[in-house]
């Protein structure tokens, strides 16, 4: 992992829905800073909130009080998938990265006054891994350690149940996965999680497609069966590769697109910067 934690600024795409008070715009009226509508005295009887010049001009009479938006607080949760294929060690240990970004994205709720929560999966919710939304960074940083040495088992279907363990009101969740997993099972992971916010981080290596050798004996091995195969590389195979990743790229796309979500490819390892732009580039 690296060192220090990396924290990243980030907006829910809507207001959030919340009765803390926190660092979002919600949907709540309160002590905010954001002015939101009139209401009359009767309705909200606050006398320290009264707009002498609303009232002058209001027609019947009444003495209006100004109505602030308040800012909330969300949950936020790291969904991560921790099946066989997630232990890759290319250009950079996905394990690793994957420790790195748990930490940041904990880091960076809690430097918004949010909750933060974790859930993995491989076949099924790994339960002893389970975080619930909370303040905890020191049981965080624990289990960030504690997931470089985790033994990583076949399977991801545990993301399909991973919607009991989230709360019932919206959360913002981050989805980490390689996706290496059929296109129909994503679909009913997304459709799983459609009451709430949802960020895809797809954890890709550039060395499991790319810069590959033009000629020679290359060994291939599925992480999640364990089957090996040894192909003879060449040119045109090479492109074949290449070509299936940016197939399967464009498929990850259109999919989270209908879903109403942008993935982040995360490729060289983690830098709290991708994350800032992605949400400077939503919000734009």
């Amino acid at each position: 992992m690296s060192d220090p934690i990396q924290p990243f600024q980030y907006r829910p795409p809507r207001p959030v829905v919340g009765v803390f008070p926190g660092a979002h715009p919600g949907q709540m009226v309160g002590n905010g800073q954001l002015f939101k509508r009139h209401e009359t005295l009767i309705a909200r009887p606050d006398p320290r909130r009264i707009d002498l010049r609303a009232s002058l001009l209001d027609p019947f009479g009444n003495y209006q009080v100004r109505v602030q938006q308040q800012h909330s607080a969300v949950d936020v949760f790291l969904l991560a998938d921790l099946s066989a294929s997630m232990g890759f060690a290319g250009n950079h240990n996905k394990r690793s990265v994957l420790a790195d970004m748990l930490l940041s994205i904990a880091a960076s709720a809690l430097d918004h006054g949010d909750g933060f929560g974790f859930i993995a999966c491989n076949q099924q919710v790994l339960t002893d891994c389970y975080l619930p939304a909370g303040k905890h960074m020191g049981r965080i940083q624990a289990l960030a350690e504690r997931l470089q040495k985790l033994v990583l088992r076949p399977g991801s279907a545990g993301l399909l149940q991973a919607q009991r363990y989230l709360p019932n009101h919206r959360a913002l969740v981050f989805l980490l996965s390689d996706f290496h997993f059929p296109l129909a099972q994503l679909q009913a992971i997304l459709q799983s999680l459609s009451c709430h916010d949802v960020i895809p981080l797809v954890l890709w290596d550039q060395a499991e497609y790319s810069r590959l050798p033009d000629w020679g004996l290359f060994q291939l091995q599925d992480l999640e069966t364990g089957t090996r195969r040894t192909l003879w590389l060449r040119p045109g195979l090479k492109r074949k590769i290449e070509q299936a990743f940016a197939r399967r790229r464009s498929q990850l796309q259109h999919h989270f697109r209908a879903f109403g979500c942008e993935p982040l490819f995360i490729e060289n390892g983690y830098r709290a910067a991708q994350l800032t732009q992605y949400f400077l580039r939503r919000a734009g």
